[in-house]
């Protein structure tokens, strides 16, 4: 165990009990880094997008689940209430849901460590998550768990954040959504696309683009100021925006 031990939780899930420790550590920051990235939430097939053009594929855990989970659920809705078949078909349906929390929690974490480890600076759209939920869209964001995902990022960053060295520490922020996705991430033209359109020719400047990369450019574009007042760029090293291939 490390640190000072300042809590300690007993929880039940189920059949299973826990004690989840809350230590006092010396922070340790992660070496400095003026790499700064754009990312873009998806559900499908892509996870996340990033500014550079890396695509992180969704493990759509419940969707995998889904018919292993109805036939569970049908099993149990047969059973006698308050008998011990009942019971056990009630436990198998929560030991489902818990191994769909624990994958989609572990495979938060990890893509969260991997972006906090490589840039100072990440930033995302500021989505109005519990609105999107109540969309036709909302089966796959639950699956996502884009609000888990964006809070272990948050407080990732900020767990690496070194007092008095602003390039010590890691910025998590957030930007307006609006039009990121229609947007040319080139010259700034705009043009209205259905969803279902994930690659175009800009009639404007001619680049060629991936929908879901320029989303996450514009998306990095927009984090204009930092906390100290300085102009991020939005693609850092002197890079010019280029269109990645599909």
């Amino acid at each position: 165990m490390e640190g000072k031990i300042k809590t300690a939780t007993v929880k039940r899930e189920g059949e299973h009990w826990y004690i989840i420790f809350i230590t006092e550590v010396d922070p340790k920051p992660l070496p400095p880094s003026e790499e700064a990235i754009g990312i873009d939430l998806g559900t499908n097939p892509h996870f996340l997008i990033t500014s550079e053009g890396e695509m992180v594929e969704a493990p759509r855990h419940f969707q995998k689940a889904e018919e292993k989970l109805a036939k569970a659920q049908r099993e149990l809705s047969r059973k006698k209430k308050g008998s011990n078949r009942r019971k056990k078909a009630r436990l198998k349906v929560a030991k489902l849901h818990r191994k769909i929390a624990n994958q989609r929690r572990d495979f938060h974490h990890k893509v969260a460590r991997k972006l906090v480890n490589r840039y100072g600076t990440i930033v995302h759209e500021d989505l109005n998550i519990l609105a999107l939920s109540r969309s036709y869209v909302a089966k796959g964001i639950h699956d996502a768990g884009w609000a888990a995902f964006l809070q272990i990022l948050a407080y990732k960053a900020a767990a690496h954040r070194a007092s008095g060295s602003v390039l010590a520490g890691r910025r998590v922020i957030k930007v307006d959504p609006k039009y990121t996705s229609q947007d040319c991430p080139v010259c700034g033209h705009r043009e209205k696309k259905p969803l279902w359109v994930r690659a175009y020719t800009c009639p404007q400047c001619g680049a060629l683009l991936h929908r879901d990369v320029a989303a996450a450019q514009n998306i990095l574009a927009r984090a204009w100021t930092g906390p100290s007042g300085e102009t991020l760029r939005a693609f850092p090293q002197g890079n010019t925006p280029r269109s990645p291939g599909l």
